[in-house]
């Protein structure tokens, strides 16, 4: 079985990281992965990489965009439960998106995969074996897997300079090296992310 993550940047202008782990039951192992840009190269480097074989795709990036303004409901639902741990997710609306082109990427990305064989579907049962795409929020995720008190800040934003942003970066490896479920190379989890800045570090 083979689980695919997705960090959909919310514009082809931007990269998005792709990850591909293969695994069943307690644990999961990295194969590969991948910084790309457009929706045809997502789908052409996914593809190549499923095969005919079963996979779950896990995209971090709103997928269905009903609303013209404001929040989704899930966001709504996601600040009530996480926004102690700093977890709260940006909102998501139609009117936002076409900042960038006119339409919500997630939905695009959707569609592209729809048409090869996947089911948009975040029902699934323990063990499943499909071919299914569904939408993740990653902080909410790190928190209860991590028990985290509040979100590793790792991110660029006002007031956090490298030296932050480093410390933040190893203290998310740290937590995955613990993770059993998952087996991550070393160049991952030992990398000197210190050395790093600018798109190098995003990446």
């Amino acid at each position: 079985m083979l689980f695919i993550g997705i960090d959909l940047a919310w514009s082809g202008r931007n990269s998005t990281g792709v990850a591909v782990l293969s695994g069943y039951k307690k644990q999961a192992e990295l194969l590969s992965y991948k910084i790309v840009n457009s929706n045809d190269e997502i789908l052409t480097h996914v593809t190549e990489k499923i095969g005919n074989k079963n996979a779950h795709i896990a995209i971090d990036a709103p997928l269905i965009v009903p609303n013209e303004t404001g929040r989704r409901i899930a966001e709504v639902e996601v600040g009530k439960l996480f926004r102690k741990y700093d977890a709260g997710a940006h909102p998501a609306n139609r009117q936002r998106f076409s900042q960038w082109s006119g339409q919500v990427r997630g939905e695009e990305i959707v569609k592209l995969f729809e048409k090869a064989g996947f089911k948009h579907d975040p029902y699934i049962k323990k063990y499943e074996q499909s071919r299914k795409l569904f939408e993740v929020y990653p902080h909410p995720s790190m928190v209860v897997l991590f028990k985290l008190n509040k979100i590793l800040r790792y991110k660029a934003k006002p007031k956090r300079d490298y030296k932050f942003r480093w410390k933040e970066f190893k203290k998310y490896q740290n937590h995955l090296k613990n993770l059993e479920s998952l087996v991550l190379p070393d160049e991952i989890i030992k990398k000197n992310v210190g050395k790093l800045k600018g798109g190098k570090l995003k990446n």
